[in-house]
């Protein structure tokens, strides 16, 4: 049996197989089941053994933009709408940490009026002059707040350094893609460096990691997979042999 993960995010589950397994030096080769916690705030990564034994060199870029997705996808279930934000800057705000402080400040606020039951993932971004404005997606405020806003502008008092652009989504899948799309451009601007590239609340729901899974395990039964693959390839690796990745939507999980 050859190495294998599967990753299930939101209704997505990701199967990647490839022919020979991974060499661990020292250490037996056992299952796990685990959420990704990515430590590193944006930067999904293969543990250094695992990247060393591959012998190549993965696009950090990339990587680091599709593991955001999955985060975001993870918490798009169809039921929970989340608001989406846009918070810049009435002055050229260039240093972001001081502008990760004043973020972190409008969540403190956030959470004094309305409670500590909301989730977010927020991106920033440099606007052409070089200010920083964040891009945030916020899970379960109030529903009424948004019919609210542009009269009463609480949000916009509670950031205090300039403006609020607010819209409600229909908490479509899509919404990963026009986040991940902002993420990846922070990854690899210099300005970010030494600098999170993304921040997250600690209750957002992450994806579900199960690596070197038996065959056994009836996976398409457990989460009711009766479609065939949205995506299935098969490619060449140098150390694993020939790889195969597949792509389903999983729906009435058991």
């Amino acid at each position: 049996m050859g190495y294998n993960k599967a990753i299930i995010y939101g209704n997505n589950l990701e199967l990647y197989e490839y022919k020979k397994d991974i060499i661990r030096l020292g250490g037996s080769r056992t299952p796990s089941k685990n959420n990704s916690d990515n430590a590193n705030m944006g930067a999904y990564r293969e543990d250094m053994l695992s990247e060393r034994v591959l012998g190549k060199r993965q696009d950090n870029a990339r990587r680091a933009s599709m593991d955001f997705r999955r985060i975001v996808a993870s918490n798009l279930d169809g039921f929970a709408r989340p608001l989406l934000f846009t918070l810049t800057y009435r002055e050229n705000i260039t240093n972001l940490e001081k502008a990760y402080r004043h973020y972190s400040s409008f969540i403190q606020s956030l959470r004094y009026k309305y409670g500590k039951d909301f989730r977010y993932v927020c991106v920033p971004e440099f606007q052409k002059r070089g200010a920083v404005h964040f891009h945030a997606l916020i899970w379960g405020l109030p529903e009424e707040v948004f019919l609210l806003e542009r009269r009463t502008r609480t949000f916009a008092g509670l950031w205090g350094h300039g403006f609020i652009y607010l819209k409600e989504t229909d908490g479509d899948e899509k919404l990963s893609f026009y986040l991940s799309k902002y993420m990846a451009k922070a990854f690899v601007d210099s300005r970010l460096k030494n600098q999170k590239c993304y921040v997250a609340s600690r209750n957002i729901k992450r994806p579900t990691v199960i690596k070197n899974f038996s065959l056994t395990w009836p996976i398409f039964d457990e989460y009711n997979i009766v479609e065939n693959a949205l995506v299935d390839r098969t490619y060449n690796t140098k150390w694993l042999g020939q790889g195969r990745y597949r792509l389903f939507k999983i729906s009435n999980l058991k």
